[in-house]
């Protein structure tokens, strides 16, 4: 059966609306972003086999090599109720994909605040959403979502940021990327209705990764922005940290990275 054969088969169990199939292509996140401007519905995706070209944070690069990873984008016309949470939807498909590995692989998982998710403290997976306005319109939004799944899929040390790791080393079940896409695809629709309410915030909270412990907020240019012990996340989806000084201080989702501190010997 071909991969695209496999890739339709397992997404019509879902209820998305249409969906593009790429063997290979730069970026699943710049395709569904012309095809957001265009005409797709809500709840459209493109998905991608290979991606040499993905997009991150901080305009780096996520390369998914061939038939080893997950390269997937949802389409998202948001209702007015989700306007008021746009800045909750990366930590959305975080909650969805979190509750997918444990339901059905039995991967515990974190989430790293603000986009991505950890096994054992390795980057699994990481989440990028692009926004499209018109104006002071909002047009639409693509929530973009790559995931290590086998030991390939894996980039060399000296390219990563973060230590990483992949599915199939967490789990004796052999994975079906295909089976695994539908079902990340239902969760998101799941947890989608629930963005912004106490349900998806407790979720949230319950799986956020190095709470109570202390980490370091860097800027982009990788210099320390403050310290302090990780309390928890706010209504709006801020992280709250503890400084040294017994002050709480939010910090918004932006041009700064979370890092926990370094093991004391």
């Amino acid at each position: 059966m071909q991969s695209s054969e496999q890739f339709f088969n397992a997404i019509a169990t879902t209820s998305i609306t249409e969906a593009k199939y790429f063997k290979s292509t730069a970026s699943t996140n710049l395709i569904a972003l012309d095809w957001l401007e265009k005409d797709a519905p809500d709840r459209a995706i493109v998905y991608a086999d290979h991606q040499n070209s993905g997009r991150g944070r901080f305009d780096r690069h996520w390369v998914t090599e061939p038939d080893v990873a997950i390269a997937l984008s949802i389409i998202v016309r948001p209702d007015p109720n989700e306007i008021d949470h746009l800045p909750l939807f990366s930590p959305l498909a975080a909650v969805a994909l979190v509750d997918v590995l444990a339901s059905q692989l039995g991967i515990n998982a974190e989430i790293k605040w603000p986009n991505d998710v950890l096994i054992q403290r390795a980057k699994t997976s990481g989440i990028l959403t692009e926004t499209v306005w018109r104006g002071s319109q909002l047009f639409g939004l693509v929530v973009g979502i790559g995931v290590n799944v086998f030991r390939q899929s894996i980039p060399p040390k000296d390219l990563l940021q973060f230590p990483a790791t992949c599915l199939q080393d967490h789990t004796s079940q052999q994975i079906d990327r295909y089976s695994l896409i539908a079902q990340l695809i239902t969760s998101f629709n799941h947890w989608r209705p629930k963005i912004g309410s106490h349900e998806f915030m407790n979720q949230w909270q319950k799986r956020l990764a190095f709470r109570g412990e202390k980490v370091y907020i860097k800027q982009k240019d990788g210099n320390i922005q403050l310290s302090g012990i990780l309390k928890g996340i706010t209504n709006t989806g801020d992280l709250e940290i503890q400084t040294e000084n017994n002050q709480t201080r939010s910090i918004t989702a932006g041009d700064v990275q979370l890092r926990p501190a370094e093991p004391e010997n």
